[in-house]
């Protein structure tokens, strides 16, 4: 097992042996679960599938490719001569394909599975230090990826657009609606979506939409923005509901735009117009961002959910503020970070604290929805812990909703 340094050495051999010419594709490759592994069947288990996945990996490439363990499930490794992202990308699938076939080991069946991050010499750094950085950035970013890779990008910042080219999209509806499904516990049927703004821009590619929305609320377009959402979200709405799909829709609101003059009154009118009922419609608002100003959230969210639309808190155990709130605000829908979700299959600590906060939600009279959920056995577990609604990959990636609504046969 290499340390830092001895790594970091070898990548500067590679990119040295190219003489700075040639291109070459740097993968950080991690096993996911292998905690859970180790902790459930012993170190002697773990150790054997440290040892498989190397060898899968040295049978998977060509003779002059390179394989440096780094972690206990954790390897770097160097493809030199690479053609381009095409050719990274097949050799990335390749190696997600191999590390996923069940394996035998000391006994026991496993169904391993890795992430995997690339970054390209010299389009993604010139060194290293920065190629390694880069695409163990990229392997973080690959577990929200149904391929099981990703590529390095440059992030995006709010400086990398203007003002005007976030105007022209909203004016140009060239931002895109996508939808993510919520799954009922109870009776295992998708029972809502969360829709989710997305905007690829022609010149920088997809724009974060932190970027995009932070930029609204400083610039003054966060009216514009908060209308398309609800305007597009309750257009697809309408349409699932005429096919006989009785769900419901989630939609983000910005603290920001509570503040409008008239904003419930135009939420009204937007349900009217597309006729959809106003228990079908759901506004998120972070806990994070209600705590900037929740004397005059709460006027403006209890005028909403007079008229019969639910308040969902999301984010729930993020904000680290006093609960009084809970007892204020009219709220339907507590939402449970994914940073509490995401270990209860394999930490005792989050397994109580998110029963804490479901029992928490239901001693109130809400709904309690788990976000983030990765695998089956973090699924089943909130079937336990008496969770009524959940999302996340496993159930469904965001999808763009015409995809959706197209499938639904409308």
């Amino acid at each position: 097992m290499l340390n830092r340094g001895a790594t970091m050495q070898a990548v500067a051999q590679a990119i040295a042996a190219g003489g700075g010419d040639d291109e070459l594709a740097v993968l950080v490759v991690r096993g996911r679960r292998t905690r859970e592994t180790e902790l459930s069947l012993g170190y002697a288990v773990a150790d054997a599938l440290a040892a498989a996945m190397e060898a899968k990996l040295v049978a998977s490439l060509r003779a002059q490719d390179t394989v440096l363990r780094i972690g206990e499930h954790a390897f770097v490794v160097l493809l030199p001569g690479v053609r381009g992202r095409q050719h990274a990308a097949l050799a990335a699938a390749k190696l997600v394909r191999a590390l996923g076939q069940p394996l035998m080991l000391e006994g026991w069946q496993l169904h391993p599975s890795v992430t995997v991050g690339l970054a390209l010499y010299p389009s993604d750094g010139t060194d290293a230090d920065a190629l390694c950085l880069h695409a163990d950035q990229a392997c973080h970013e690959a577990r929200n990826e149904a391929d099981g890779f990703a590529f390095w990008h440059r992030p995006v910042h709010a400086d990398s657009f203007t003002h005007d080219e976030l105007r022209d999209a909203l004016a140009r509806n060239q931002l895109e609606l996508y939808l993510q499904p919520v799954l009922d516990l109870h009776d295992s049927r998708i029972s809502g979506y969360e829709a989710l703004a997305r905007w690829n821009h022609p010149r920088i590619g997809m724009v974060p939409p932190p970027a995009f929305v932070g930029e609204a609320e400083r610039t003054g377009l966060i009216g514009e923005l908060t209308r398309w959402s609800l305007t597009v979200a309750l257009r697809h709405l309408a349409q699932l509901r005429r096919e006989g799909h009785m769900v419901r829709m989630n939609v983000n609101l910005s603290v920001v735009a509570l503040q409008m003059p008239g904003f419930a009154l135009q939420v009204m009118d937007l349900l009217r117009v597309w006729q959809v009922p106003p228990a079908a419609l759901a506004l998120e608002v972070t806990e994070s961002a209600l705590m900037r100003d929740v004397v005059r959230a709460q006027g403006v969210l209890a005028e909403l959910h007079d008229e019969g639309i639910r308040i969902s808190i999301d984010d729930f155990g993020t904000g680290y503020s006093s609960m009084a709130y809970l007892q204020r605000l009219p709220t339907d829908e507590l939402k449970i970070d994914r940073s509490f979700v995401i270990d209860i299959a394999t930490s005792d600590r989050a397994r109580h604290l998110v029963g804490s906060m479901v029992d928490l939600g239901h001693n109130l009279g809400l709904e309690v929805v788990a976000e983030g959920v990765e695998d089956e056995a973090t699924l089943a577990l909130l079937r336990d812990l008496g969770c009524d609604r959940a999302q996340g990959y496993v159930i469904g990636r965001p999808r763009p909703a015409t995809d959706i609504v197209s499938a639904a046969g409308v």
